[in-house]
């Protein structure tokens, strides 16, 4: 993996809840597959929800 997809990944998603794309990306590895899932698992998209499509974009590309 390089430097810049380990940084990536690093990024918060969520800043609400401080919700990071690996986090997101271990839960879609672990079997969750819609928001409501991340959501249940992170907080993430529960409080101002400016973080929903930022999570969708990811689910789509990883969730097949």
């Amino acid at each position: 993996m390089k430097q810049s997809d380990v940084e990536e990944n690093e990024q918060i998603i969520c800043t609400c809840t401080g919700t990071t794309k690996t986090k997101i990306l271990q839960l879609i590895d672990q079997g969750a597959k819609d928001l409501d899932q991340i959501a249940s698992a992170t907080g993430a998209s529960t409080g101002c929800g400016s973080c929903d499509v930022e999570v969708m974009d990811i689910l789509d590309e990883h969730v097949s």
